[in-house]
């Protein structure tokens, strides 16, 4: 963005999660709460690849179901 890339920031926060039926989860029990340490990331890119970068997201990410906000900046 301007003249920079690869930027990023990430921080640690705690999660909490109930998989339910039909769900297959990386971690955790069917119908239990469960909750752990994650690993919170931001970073930008342009909005043309937005959908290239959340296929990207979903390739590599261990849970079934990341969590995946995109926030336009204006």
């Amino acid at each position: 963005m301007g003249n920079y890339d690869n930027v990023i920031s990430y921080s640690e926060v705690k999660g909490y999660w109930r998989p339910l039926e039909g769900a297959n989860p990386y971690d955790g029990e069917i119908g239990n709460v469960s909750s752990g340490t994650e690993c919170k990331m931001e970073f930008r890119c342009q909005l043309q690849r937005v959908d290239a970068v959340k296929t990207i997201i979903k390739a590599i990410h261990p849970y079934e179901e990341p969590i995946i906000n995109v926030i336009p900046l204006l």
